[in-house]
């Protein structure tokens, strides 16, 4: 369910389009890719029957309702003209709209969508991926309003409430395309044969997971006979202040939250005590050569291609779609090799996690559509839709008889061209939570690892922690959270590679405070917290 957009659509979102069946709704939640439609003010009239005919009637009888919307995407925009796109066609049909469109590319949307904010043209509804300062200036000036109250009279919505986590205090103002939270990027994999190779039990404690990398690095796993492997890959150096790849160990070690209240004050993860015990870990691990000597300077492709196209590494933390492109590519030339996930790793407290993955912002709605009765009631059930089973159908195949047909065993059989063409997804923004069961079911690999991916999904779910600290709002860190994560993240790295003593950081976290407005921050995000 997952967050992420790039200009073509990425592996784990490409496997939604092979396969969906709704056993209940689907997660996804990363940041805020949109489209705004809605559906027919239905007025009723018991004597022209009920249910769709009834509102169908209703629609034609008072006509569609015109709405604004601005979004991006992250595929190519099809063509947004009624007539030439029958997937747009069907929605605004279904849903008794118009739809004006404004769409872009992630790269130029923002700032097209801040120039018609100025300008005073501001859409109906349109996409924002984060509480930041842009929006919280809007949210204070009264242009958009929390939503709270819509989403409680929507069954779909409803039930997806809890993972709308972009609030300003305390109430909702984002509807983000939620994804299944164990989605996640965390979950420790393993290669079963190393293990099995020198003898070894999975770990399950942090304790364990030093000593099997250990082995991995010292004590020749894959039996080649060189000195080529180690047990930690890292990953992802621009993935902002958490580098990709530890977050097993920080979640083992209790650093479930980015704001830690302590007594009564908060102050931010990094001032931990828990926090120099990480530092220690990771520091001592490097030392020993258990973790990829290159993390450093390794980006996402090329730290992930180290264990699953290359085999060198035993260990990674990552998304459970790794199984596949394990297998598609190192397994292919190395049959006997397996990889399999591990439980989230449990540290000395008993603290263990994996990190949910939910997006950030979503839609916003202006208080002139939320003024108008029509416009607000068609924003909502269209969003409604896109959270039903039928909506996830739509999003993921397209009009049935135009983008798939049905065998007569009922299974979907999908025209992926004219798929590709008309881009149907480009119309709804919320999904439906995809089930355990179906979440990354690529039929395209074998049933060996798509069991796997299922089971590993299933085995961490109890271990899911949503940080909801993370979208709490300090306008003075929104002025420097770049620089300041950059900071952070920077003298992380030269911790863990030994430039820098564990007994060192305090005076990195007095250099932060005092060049950041530490102290301010963390007042104001103190009194968010109490909102």
């Amino acid at each position: 369910m997952a967050g992420n957009w790039t200009s073509s659509i990425c592996a784990e979102e490409r496997g939604l389009l092979f396969m969906y069946r709704s056993k209940r709704s689907k997660v996804p939640l990363l940041a805020g890719v949109c489209a705004l439609m809605a559906v027919s003010a239905a007025c009723s009239d018991k004597q022209e029957g009920t249910g769709a005919a009834q509102e169908a009637a209703a629609n034609a009888r008072e006509g569609p309702v015109n709405l604004s919307l601005a979004y991006y995407t992250g595929w190519n925009t099809p063509s947004i003209a009624r007539e030439d796109n029958p997937s747009l066609k069907y929605v605004e049909d279904k849903l008794g709209i118009r739809m004006k469109l404004t769409a872009a590319t992630p790269e130029i949307y923002k700032e097209k969508l801040k120039v018609m904010v100025a300008s005073g043209d501001v859409p109906d509804a349109f996409a924002w991926t984060d509480m930041d300062d842009f929006i919280v200036k809007m949210i204070k000036s009264g242009v958009v309003v929390p939503l709270d109250k819509y989403v409680d009279e929507y069954p779909n919505l409803k039930k997806e409430k809890p993972l709308f986590l972009t609030k300003y205090q305390g109430s909702i103002y984002g509807l983000t395309s939620v994804r299944n939270p164990v989605a996640s990027q965390d979950i420790p994999l393993i290669r079963q044969d190393w293990l099995d190779n020198l003898g070894l039990k999975a770990p399950q404690t942090l304790d364990e997971l030093y000593e099997v990398a250990k082995a991995f690095t010292k004590n020749d796993p894959d039996k080649n006979g060189k000195n080529d492997t180690y047990g930690l890959q890292l990953g992802n150096m621009s993935a902002g202040i958490s580098i990709r790849g530890t977050t097993g160990v920080t979640q083992a070690l209790g650093l479930k939250h980015f704001w830690v209240k302590e007594g009564d004050k908060v102050i931010p993860r990094f001032e931990t005590t828990a926090f120099k015990q990480y530092l220690a870990w990771m520091s001592k691990a490097f030392a020993e050569g258990l973790i990829d000597p290159d993390f450093a300077v390794s980006d996402g492709p090329t730290a992930d291609s180290k264990l699953f196209r290359k085999g060198q590494a035993g260990i990674m933390f990552n998304f459970m779609t790794r199984i596949y492109d394990f297998e598609n590519n190192f397994q292919k030339t190395n049959p006997g090799a397996k990889l399999v996930p591990l439980e989230a790793i449990k540290g000395p407290n008993g603290d263990r996690g994996i990190t949910a993955r939910v997006d950030r912002g979503g839609i916003f709605i202006s208080k002139k559509a939320a003024d108008d009765p029509k416009k607000i009631k068609k924003i909502m059930e269209w969003l409604d839709y896109g959270a039903s089973a039928e909506g996830g159908i739509f999003w993921n195949y397209g009009v049935e008889g135009v983008h798939y047909k049905r065998s007569a065993d009922g299974k979907i059989e999908p025209d992926t061209k004219i798929f590709e063409r008309d881009m149907p997804r480009t119309f709804t923004f919320t999904l439906p939570v995809q089930s355990i069961d179906e979440l990354y079911i690529f039929p395209q690999n074998t049933k060996e690892a798509q069991d796997i991916v299922v089971k590993g999904h299933k085995m961490n779910e109890p271990y899911l922690v949503m940080d909801e600290t993370q979208l709490l709002f300090s306008p003075t860190y929104a002025k420097y959270s770049a620089e300041a994560e950059k900071f952070i993240q920077d003298n992380t790295v030269k911790a863990i590679m030994g430039q820098l003593q564990v007994s060192q950081w305090d005076s990195v976290v007095k250099n932060w405070y005092d060049r950041f407005e530490g102290e301010k921050i963390v007042k104001e995000i103190a009194e968010a917290m109490k909102k």
